[in-house]
């Protein structure tokens, strides 16, 4: 498992907002026709939050951000953005 964090600051409460129906409604979904196993937003304050994508593999995850590299230019261009990504160790559930 390979997992993708897009930590997200933009500049006003509107923009975020925005961003976030952009990201459920359109880069979600294209995110795991391309091969994501899921993604899911987590909002930290009004204007930030953190998209987090799961991958079955780097090799897939790679090749997805290929693909929607000029949709992440231009979020980065309307938003404040840090990418952070790498293998799973382990995750516990209830």
């Amino acid at each position: 498992m390979y997992i993708r964090v897009v930590s997200i600051t933009a500049q006003s409460k509107m923009q975020f907002d925005m961003t976030v129906t952009y990201f459920e409604n359109v880069w979600s979904p294209k995110v795991i026709s391309l091969g994501a196993i899921s993604a899911e937003f987590v909002k930290s304050s009004d204007n930030s939050g953190m998209y987090i994508i799961h991958y079955p593999d780097k090799k897939i995850a790679l090749s997805v951000f290929d693909k929607i590299k000029p949709e992440v230019e231009e979020v980065r261009s309307q938003n404040r953005i840090q990418i952070t990504e790498g293998e799973r160790l382990f995750r516990v559930d209830s």
